[in-house]
């Protein structure tokens, strides 16, 4: 059973949180400032608390040349110390893009013998939505992010649409989508009717590649467009760097060229393994020989029977003839001037919408607070949803810790930064959420076998085997 607000406050008069704060803190008064300021929130929720980042405190994993990191036998020289810094937002350390850090719970617990404490990230940090929200996907499904989640517990990957560093639309791996915890949320809704459902600091792309909070949207704000349509049974892809269609299946080979998976030799063609022109995942794409690719594809088609060098024969002969033919030579080439619109519709591009961009219509908050979800993209720091925009990735990811029962002292805190951006982590605000979990009482207690993680001080503390 999760405990309530109710149990938490009470126990935290026997000393199970110190400092406690009996309310959830999203302003403070600094000495030295004259208005209040906004911190990342800390204290007591309706099932769970908040706890700090204490400033003591913070290492960077750093990779020491010639070295294997052995959990066994760690050293202490492949984390080095961070500086904590100050400015008018409030202390803070800074986690490198792409790097591992440990820091230490300001608060100290001192957990029951009955309960078992899940600490998990604070969605401030990891940036979220509602886990209903919908993923667009390079294999034509949107899954929602709660389905992602559970599918990828079982190994499953997911590649779906980012924008690369260059502007131009890219497949990506989207690794780790999973539950980040509870949060209250902000409805923003689409011209094209769509309704997106996302913390208040979430970043959404701009038409012109800037990333905005969805607090600061405002209506009428244009927003980075994902347009995917048909054309000769392959997905085409809009890209908003020169309003050209591209193949989806060719950008899931340059994932594969990128990756190495397979050479870009020349005379070849891109083939769908299943035959499914609307599966683009990069390991749903091939090379094949190109004559051997029309070859395979002609005898599924047209059976076993199938010649294609007669068919092509036959073509050249019915083609021959008609050159003689002194009409079919007269042909009005006006039309392609007086019917843009079915050309553009056989080379595949659609008049049926404007190609430029969606428009936030609304922003307004949503009562209540709701189970958040999220995902990475290491390889841009954006994806695509399937209401056609693109948001940005988590960015730090606070690994799940369990505090034993009857287990005291300070958490040591993970934290990974999966963005391809330096990130801060504020000191003295709200960086993990506390999960109260009540059992029938153990036969034997963390205090009871002695630990030797019991009492940890206010200190990172480094694995111990």
């Amino acid at each position: 059973m999760i405990k309530n607000d109710i149990w938490i406050s009470q126990m935290a008069q026997k000393a199970m949180i110190h400092p406690f704060e009996p309310s959830l803190i999203r302003e403070i008064k600094d000495s030295d400032a004259p208005h209040l300021r906004r911190v990342i929130s800390y204290g007591l929720s309706s099932y769970g608390y908040d706890i700090r980042l204490s400033p003591v405190e913070f290492r960077i994993f750093r990779h020491i040349p010639g070295t294997v990191v052995d959990p066994k036998n760690f050293n202490p020289h492949n984390l080095e110390p961070t500086p904590l810094h100050t400015d008018s937002n409030g202390s803070y350390f800074i986690l490198p893009a792409h790097s591992y850090g440990l820091g230490v719970a300001l608060e100290r617990l001192e957990v029951p013998d009955n309960i078992t404490v899940i600490c998990i990230g604070k969605s401030t940090y990891a940036r979220c939505f509602r886990g209903d929200t919908r993923v667009a996907l390079v294999d034509g499904t949107s899954p929602t992010l709660e389905e992602m989640a559970e599918r990828s517990e079982n190994g499953e990957k997911f590649w779906g649409y980012s924008i690369g560093q260059h502007g131009r639309i890219i497949v990506t791996l989207l690794e780790n989508p999973r539950y980040i915890g509870r949060d209250s949320l902000l409805e923003v809704t689409l011209d094209n009717n769509e309704s997106i459902f996302c913390t208040p600091d979430h970043l959404f792309m701009t038409r012109d590649g800037r990333m905005v909070e969805a607090h600061n949207l405002r209506p009428q704000d244009s927003l980075m467009p994902l347009y995917r349509q048909i054309a000769r049974g392959y997905e085409m892809v809009y890209q908003p760097l020169n309003g050209h269609l591209y193949p989806t299946h060719r950008l899931s080979d340059e994932w594969n060229l990128y990756y190495e998976i397979y050479e870009d030799t020349p005379n070849t063609h891109r083939h769908h393994v299943d035959f499914n022109r609307l599966n683009n995942n990069p390991w749903n794409i091939a090379r094949m020989d190109a004559s051997a690719h029309i070859r395979l594809h002609n005898q599924e088609n047209y059976g076993d029977e199938f010649d294609h060098d007669a068919q092509v024969e036959s073509i050249r002969e019915a083609i021959a003839r008609l050159k003689q033919n002194v009409e079919w030579n007269a042909c009005d080439r006006s039309v392609f001037r007086r019917f843009p619109e079915v050309i553009q519709a056989f080379t595949g591009i659609s008049q049926s919408h404007p190609l430029k961009n969606h428009k936030v219509i609304s922003v307004k908050e949503i009562p209540g607070i709701h189970d958040v979800y999220c995902l990475t993209v290491p390889e841009a720091g954006n994806f695509a949803l399937e209401a056609g925009v693109f948001v940005h990735n988590c960015g730090i990811i606070a690994n799940l810790t369990p505090a034993e029962a009857a287990w005291r002292g300070h958490l040591t805190l993970e934290f990974s930064n999966s963005s391809s951006a330096d990130c801060r982590i504020y000191a003295n605000e709200g960086v993990v959420q506390l999960l109260f979990l009540e059992g029938e009482p153990c036969a034997i207690s963390y205090e009871a076998r002695q630990g030797k993680y019991q009492d940890q001080q206010e200190k990172v503390t480094l694995a111990k085997v």
